[in-house]
């Protein structure tokens, strides 16, 4: 197996920590010593559900191998069916950090509604791997909400923290990253670990992932185009031709979930278009959505903390009375490792305010970051948390945890 070396993380790279990047080389000299024996190159791996654009009927299944599958196929069928069905597997080969992946897909359609579908991947005429999941039943949804889970060094802090929660949630049938997911959005060691630490944690949940701005970073911190990203990770179409895995829209239960790109700073030079394109792209996606509940996923948050001093994010603040507009009921964002809820209408404290969570951190990388005079609950720095969101018809309720399982913080909407 060949040896893979992280990119050096930004505040190290910016700092020349010689520590920090010892670190993270030895790290990444044991890290093929853990998964030595996890199979050969050609070996299906890191099997996992994207979020369709209606998981009740659709469903796009990913895995990948680091050499060709040879003729892979896939199959499916429901558990209360007997016939076996064959779906067409597309490829996608790629380099991240000149490290070959093969990444294999295939959208499934048809499906029927609220049921176990078992799946089944060959290659050479025999089965190479196993999935199985339920599909939306259209009438409630529970997800596990994560922060920012990028990480120096390894990804052990974040591979504890999604572990957990995902065995205290073991009916969550959704799974959210809130964006940076990696700490270098190039480097193939990250992306590795990331998987790696990932992989039994998320299991069969409906994957959705939101682009950060770590993602478009390049081994040496320039910005660049989120490739490896893009390559990745496949969520449902949102019509652009160019910008079609950027941001995009879906629903599971009773939740129409909008995931807006927010990387401006990185990618208005390098995609031009791309968030004059978005902007009337969103209006239409929240007019057209008659689900009960809507929520806005957003990777930046509506406090530019980077700023000198701290203000507003113009960007974000453009987004506030369009999603408000919208009938938005949650706006939830990450971008600086810590947990703030804030109660507000046009972006100003209001007792019967929507709810804006800045979600807090999964990861190993903790910032000082001030309070603000928007925030409602503010919890301290160096502080591990993820999410949980259950909806139904009537009632939208988030929950703030402790890796260990502590409640600390809560917000319940209901509508009649």
């Amino acid at each position: 197996m060949t040896t893979m070396y992280p990119a050096v993380s930004r505040r190290a790279f910016l700092s020349m920590s010689l520590q920090s990047a010892a670190a993270g080389v030895l790290s990444a000299l044991l890290s093929p010593l853990r998964r030595a024996f996890a199979g050969t190159a050609a070996q299906p791996r890191f099997f996992r559900r994207v979020v369709a654009q209606d998981n009740r009927s659709s469903a796009t299944i990913e895995w990948q191998s680091e050499a060709a599958l040879p003729d892979p196929r896939f199959f499916w069928h429901a558990s209360d069916g007997k016939q076996e069905k064959r779906a067409d597997v597309d490829l996608q080969y790629f380099t991240i950090d000149g490290r070959p992946v093969f990444v294999y897909r295939t959208a499934l359609s048809g499906l029927p509604q609220g049921k176990r579908i078992e799946c089944r991947v060959d290659a050479a005429g025999r089965t190479v791997g196993t999935f199985s999941f339920h599909t939306d039943d259209g009438k409630s949804c529970k997800a596990l909400i994560f922060p920012d889970s990028q990480c120096e060094g390894n990804y052990d802090t974040w591979g504890r923290v999604c572990g957990e929660a995902s065995a205290r949630c073991p009916d969550a049938a959704l799974w959210i990253n809130m964006g940076d997911l990696v700490d270098n959005g190039a480097s193939a060691y990250h992306w590795e670990e990331w998987q790696a630490a990932t992989d039994a944690a998320l299991g069969a949940r409906a994957f959705a992932p939101v682009m950060g701005n770590h993602e478009c970073y390049s081994l040496d911190w320039e910005c660049t185009l989120p490739q490896a990203f893009l390559a990745l990770f496949a969520p449902p179409e949102n019509g652009s031709p160019e910008y079609g895995r950027y941001y995009y829209s879906f629903d599971y239960g009773p939740v129409h979930f909008t995931v807006l790109n927010t990387q401006r700073k990185e990618l208005d030079a390098l995609a031009p278009g791309l968030f004059s394109e978005q902007a009337a792209w969103l209006v239409r996606d929240l007019a057209a959505t008659k689900k009960p509940w809507r929520v806005a996923l957003l990777h930046r948050d509506l406090i530019d903390y980077d700023a000198e001093p701290i203000e507003r994010d113009p960007f974000v603040e453009t987004l506030v009375p369009v999603l408000e507009a919208g009938g938005v009921d949650a706006v939830l964002s990450a971008h600086v490792h810590a947990y703030r809820r804030r109660s507000l209408r046009a972006g100003q404290k209001a007792k019967n305010g929507l709810p804006y969570i800045l979600t807090g951190n999964a990861g190993n990388c903790f910032y000082d970051v001030e309070q603000n005079e928007i925030d409602e609950i503010a919890f301290p720095d160096n502080f591990l948390n993820y999410l949980t969101m259950e909806a139904n018809e009537t009632k939208l309720a988030f929950r703030c945890f402790l890796p260990n399982g502590i409640l600390k913080d809560f917000v319940t909407l209901r509508k009649h």
